[in-house]
């Protein structure tokens, strides 16, 4: 899933549309880490899947930048 880019400067909405688009959810942390953490969201369960994703830094008022993303290789 290469739903993000990196180097590419986004704002809260544009992350919430992608995650909607794509069946994931923001977690916000901003006040506690300056981050926005997004998952993988079951609308069946109506539960996270539990597993960070992505990680946005946040770099200005409503600017927000990739950091970490998980290696989709990787997961079952």
């Amino acid at each position: 899933m290469n739903t993000f880019l990196k180097n590419k400067i986004y704002s809260f909405q544009e992350i919430v549309n992608i995650c909607d688009k794509n069946g994931l959810t923001t977690v916000d942390c901003l006040k506690d880490e300056n981050i926005v953490s997004i998952e993988e969201y079951d609308k069946k369960t109506k539960e996270l899947g539990g597993e960070c994703l992505f990680e946005f830094n946040r770099k200005g008022e409503d600017r927000f930048l990739l950091r970490w993303y998980e290696n989709q290789s990787t997961r079952r």
